[in-house]
């Protein structure tokens, strides 16, 4: 495991970078709910460092009237205890077109007693055969999150910024995941959406995540 020191410095100047890309567009009179579901399954292959998941999420944003939802399976392997590396391909249905995304990430993280905090750097490559339209984004997640001894609730808060070339959008969410038995787990989520071509959004989710 790296040193806690210098896991902790590189997060801090990660984090001193972020108010001045939280600039988005100043939001007009109302509020802007959306809703997201997901299902995510997760698997293990025995003794060896490699494994996989399925996702499912289903998007819904009411003041654009925008309903999508998409699939993303994914390989990875454990390189050290301490950091994984994954891809991923993800199918979305929009209302207008289909889009298809090839994900690369790397992830980092520390544990010290009832305390995580992951560090994940995403590369992302996006398609549009009907418009065709093709894309990239890089994609910055810090996450800290407290399993709370003697119970099942593991709250946590994280920031996601994704940027290519310049900043895109940010994700602010204030979570928590419920231990319902050893193999499932309940996570639900407020999302504070900013973006740079569209007022704030915020999103209440709620999924189950399986572990088999």
């Amino acid at each position: 495991m790296p040193h806690p020191r210098i896991f902790i410095l590189f997060m801090l100047a990660l984090l001193s970078a972020i108010p001045g890309r939280l600039q988005a567009k100043e939001e007009p009179e109302g509020w802007r709910f959306g809703g997201w579901e997901f299902v995510e399954i997760n698997h293990d292959f025995g003794q060896s460092p490699f494994f996989a998941s399925f996702y499912f999420e289903h998007d819904n944003l009411q003041y654009r009237h925008f309903d999508c939802w998409y699939t993303r399976t994914t390989l990875g392997v454990k390189l050290l205890s301490w950091l994984k590396t994954d891809a991923a391909y993800d199918f979305v249905q929009e209302p207008s077109c289909q889009v298809h995304k090839a994900i690369a990430d790397v992830t980092a993280t520390l544990k010290e007693g009832p305390l995580k905090l992951a560090l994940r750097e995403r590369y992302l490559h996006s398609w549009i055969p009907a418009q065709n339209r093709q894309g990239n984004e890089l994609r910055s997640r810090l996450k800290i999150q407290y399993a709370i001894p003697d119970s099942r609730f593991s709250p946590y808060v994280a920031i996601e910024i994704f940027t290519w070339k310049n900043w895109i959008k940010t994700r602010h969410y204030i979570a928590c995941d419920y231990d319902l038995t050893r193999w499932m787990q309940l996570e639900a989520y407020y999302l504070y959406y900013t973006h740079k071509e569209h007022p704030a959004q915020h999103i209440l989710g709620m999924g189950l995540n399986f572990y088999l």
